[in-house]
């Protein structure tokens, strides 16, 4: 692995429950992990029937660790400056230990 080539700087984030003085419970997201990372591009796009749907999909590789080792794809989250990106799929990169690479989208939400 190019350790030069981990340039991008990721928040990993995770989501909680919390409870608020009444009782209710929420989601929230909060700062988990962060990581350098590579950042690939995958210029995406979904058919369906004649329309083409544009996808913003990005990959990022970092390091494997043993917080990382952990994310799965429904309580993480990865947020880059401003934007940010449900992971979509996790590749553990052939279960060396070495490097593990997160395919992730473009959200629309309001950071």
């Amino acid at each position: 692995m190019n350790i030069a080539a981990l340039n991008v700087l990721v928040q990993f984030q995770k989501k909680e429950t919390v409870t608020d003085p009444i009782g209710n419970h929420s989601s929230k997201w909060t700062d988990y992990f962060l990581a350098h990372a590579t950042v690939n591009a995958n210029a995406g796009s979904e058919q369906e029937g004649t329309i083409v749907i544009p996808q913003e999909t990005l990959e990022f590789t970092t390091r494997y660790c043993s917080e990382l080792a952990i994310v799965d794809s429904t309580h993480y989250r990865i947020k880059v400056k401003e934007s940010i990106y449900n992971i979509i799929f996790i590749n553990p990169m052939g279960f060396h230990h070495n490097s593990l690479k997160f395919r992730c989208e473009l959200t629309r939400e309001a950071t």
